[in-house]
């Protein structure tokens, strides 16, 4: 009797989210597990003896563990936890292709699509076996040639798998009984398994976007946010006309028995495509083995597949050295980026980046040029966008500071103009200058791979190559040396950081994942030379030139007119009379010296009185670190929406009816006599069952102000409040009902004397 899995109800239970490994032999209506082809397809070798088993090379691939990926995991947590209305729509869009095999069969049995708390990842959902199995063999290998793949409607996981259970395969010629007697699939050959068009179903990723509201502004496919376009950059680019992206990503071989059943058929086939899927994800097949006990992974193989992915990387492009010059103390060097990859370098998730790490050094070793140093953490030195993710590196033709740093990367934009991670706000892309692909028409590109920002205008930045200039000054040596590193990052800083705001169990479990990864960092290319030629005389001061300049008889150092070396002035400085002591009214206030109650003794040099004390100082642009966070609904957090100055306030939006939200901070006013809290306040959309609220707490809650109905909406009003020193506490309250209610604070400070 054919093995069926009877559908059934989900279970649902009240418990949180339990993922353990799935049961690879499941079958369902129309999915086998990937344990099930292991009979066949494990077990095989080409002539040379090299281990050609299909599931032993798949398992260790991002491909078999696309929903046991901890990164997929937590950016899907934090897209839903920013727009929880939309969670139904990122429930479906993320598994169509990170879980093909659960999402298609709970949409053909009626049944919810969904990943978290009761859903496929939780191991009594009827398709966690399907989900956990990832992007696995029955799941390719059933898709159709509809006549839409490759086109916008067979794309962003729009595949078709119908319920014929036909398996389509490399050859025509295939002996079909094993595979009909021992999993009830028909095999048949599908010339679109070796095809471009067939890795598009995925690989080329619309997405919809939202206003600060959570409202959608997409309307159409077309309209949606290109996230990820692989398939169309290779499609525009001279591979098309000479490389699939299985030539590169599943390379071929040839005399391979394809199949170790029935024992008596020993058929070679030439061109067997590996299935080891291989990319540049080094980072997260680092994880992944790491991790195997707490992510469920039972593949022994990923050793290989990094090996492979690092092999991948380095051959993705090639650093040449153009020309370098040294004259009158400034290096120059020219530098050309070849790609040698069939898409954009890097491509995909727009977490990626590719950037260009040149060092200096002189005769001695010592480094005198830096840019693009990498900390351990995965932050790059000088970088604007992991000091501040407001903002972004810009792209470079010519480079003078260290602080300036050439990173091939797309930074997405919101609707508002600003920049995001958030990939439900993505609406168009403020910078897009990753390494084009030989043959990439700038000027003719679709706009959903067209590059953006200074890359577009810049005239060495063009199909196939960058070419940029270093200029180094005020060198003084006559020889120096330069090295050079393309280099490549999964998961940029700025993104690791930003996904690391959310508090959810998900987030904490990557974010110890990711730290102690030793592969956040890997090489593509490298390059070294030396230059010779003029540095500059330098011009010596005072201080250390050999010479007595006041005439005092001590020379350089040894006179205590000089500080250091750097000192252009040798002479001995009267020491200035100190300000209790110089016969001067210095505050203006009508008290002189030892008169005035700001000096302390003679040789106080601040005649000024005390200025009050800064107790209590907060922007929120550093987040709700320090205050505690209550409530039953939506809470207080931050927002970039509408701060009062700065980048960030504190922000409650619908909190819910009944609902409060609370934000407390614990303050230390002992041993002033008076103080003032002052803050800046917005309300927006309250009515009379919305309420705010700010109190003050020294032994029992004391009401600063209180507000409801409509009384005091509009812009940012500024209060302030005499409290008492034995305040111990104060604590902001908003409870909103319906959507466009908020609650804005910002700029809150006690000052005490």
């Amino acid at each position: 009797m054919k093995k069926r899995l009877l559908i059934t109800a989900l279970t649902l239970g009240l418990l949180s989210t339990n993922v353990t490994a799935e049961d690879t032999t499941f079958t369902s209506a129309h999915f086998s597990g990937s344990g099930n082809c292991t009979m066949c397809h494990n077990g095989m070798s080409d002539p040379s003896g090299n281990d050609m088993s299909i599931e032993t090379a798949w398992s260790s691939t991002m491909m078999a563990n696309s929903t046991k990926d901890p990164f997929w995991r937590a950016k899907v947590k934090t897209e839903i936890n920013k727009n929880p209305h939309l969670e139904e729509v990122l429930n479906d869009k993320c598994t169509k292709c990170h879980a093909p095999m659960a999402n298609t069969e709970a949409k053909f049995s009626g049944h919810t699509v969904k990943v978290f708390d009761d859903g496929f990842l939780n191991s009594h959902n009827t398709y966690h076996d399907a989900a956990l199995n990832g992007v696995s063999c029955t799941a390719c290998h059933q898709i159709k040639d509809n006549g839409k793949l490759g086109t916008l409607e067979g794309m962003s996981g729009n595949y078709e798998i119908d319920g014929s259970r036909t398996i389509y395969g490399q050859y025509s010629d295939v002996f079909p009984n094993p595979m009909i007697n021992n999993v009830d699939y028909t095999i048949q050959h599908g010339a679109h398994m070796d095809q471009s068009k067939m890795c598009a179903s995925c690989h080329n990723l619309k997405t919809p976007y939202v206003d600060e509201e959570g409202n959608l502004l997409s309307t159409t496919p077309e309209s949606e946010f290109p996230e990820q376009m692989p398939y169309s950059e290779w499609e525009h680019s001279n591979y098309k006309d000479t490389k699939s992206c299985q030539a590169c990503h599943m390379k071929k071989v040839d005399g391979v028995r394809i199949s170790t059943r029935p024992p008596w058929l020993d058929t070679q086939r030439d061109g067997f495509a590996q299935h080891m899927f291989v990319g540049g994800n080094k980072l997260l097949l680092d994880i992944l083995d790491k991790n195997k006990a707490a992510l469920d992974v039972a593949s022994n193989n990923f050793s290989t597949t990094i090996a492979k992915s690092d092999e991948m990387l380095k051959g993705a492009a090639s650093i040449e050295l153009l020309n370098h010059s040294l004259q009158d103390g400034t290096l120059e060097v020219t530098l050309r980026i070849n790609s040698t990859t069939g898409h954009k370098l890097p491509t995909s998730f727009p977490s990626r980046r590719a950037f260009i790490h040149l060092k200096v050094t002189d005769q001695s070793g010592n480094t005198v040029f830096e840019s693009g140093k990498v900390n351990n953490n995965g932050s790059i030195v000088g970088v604007d966008a992991d000091s501040d993710r407001s903002s972004y590196e810009p792209h470079y033709d010519l480079i003078t500071s260290p602080d300036q740093v050439q990173i091939y990367e797309s930074i997405m934009q919101n609707n508002l103009g600003e920049v995001t991670y958030t990939l439900l706000r993505g609406m168009n892309y403020l910078k897009d200058n990753r390494i084009l692909p030989a043959g990439f028409d700038k000027a003719t590109a679709h706009s959903d791979i067209k590059v953006h920002g200074n890359a577009n205008s810049d005239s060495n930045f063009v199909g196939g190559s960058d070419t940029i200039t270093y200029r180094i000054s005020g060198l003084t040596e006559t020889q120096y040396a330069i090295d050079t590193e393309l280099l490549y990052q999964t998961l940029a800083y700025s993104w690791a950081q930003d996904l690391f705001s959310d508090n959810s169990s998900e987030v904490a479990a990557f974010k110890g994942m990711f730290e102690s990864s030793s592969m956040k960092t890997s090489q593509i290319a490298s390059a070294h030379t030396t230059v010779s030629g003029s540095g500059t005389t330098p011009t010596l001061t005072e201080c250390s030139d050999g010479l007595d300049n006041d005439g005092d008889g001590l020379v350089d150092m040894e006179d205590a007119g000089c500080s250091d070396l750097n000192d252009d002035d040798e002479y001995n400085a009267a020491p200035a009379p100190k300000a209790c002591s110089d016969g001067i009214d210095n505050d203006s206030d009508g008290l002189i010296d030892m008169d005035d109650n700001g000096c302390s003794d003679i040789n106080d040099d601040d005649e000024s009185n005390p200025a009050p004390t800064v107790v209590l100082e907060e922007g929120f642009e550093n987040g709700l670190g320090n205050w505690a966070v209550t409530g039953n609904g939506r809470v207080w957090t931050t927002h970039t929406n509408d701060p009062y100055e700065g980048v960030y306030s504190a922000y409650a939006n619908r909190t819910g009816a009944d609902r409060p939200t609370y934000m407390e901070r614990e303050i230390n006013l002992a041993g002033y006599d008076q103080a003032t809290l002052s803050y800046y306040r917005r309300l927006k959309g309250l009515d009379s069952s919305d309420d705010f609220s700010a109190e003050y707490f020294d032994g029992s809650w004391h009401s600063l102000e209180h507000l409801g109905s409509n009384q005091e909406n509009g812009d940012y009003v500024a209060r302030s409040y005499s409290i008492p020193t034995t305040a111990t506490k104060i604590r902001f309250m908003c409870e909103s009902d319906a959507k466009g209610e908020k609650c804005y604070v910002d700029k809150v400070q006690i000052i005490a004397e």
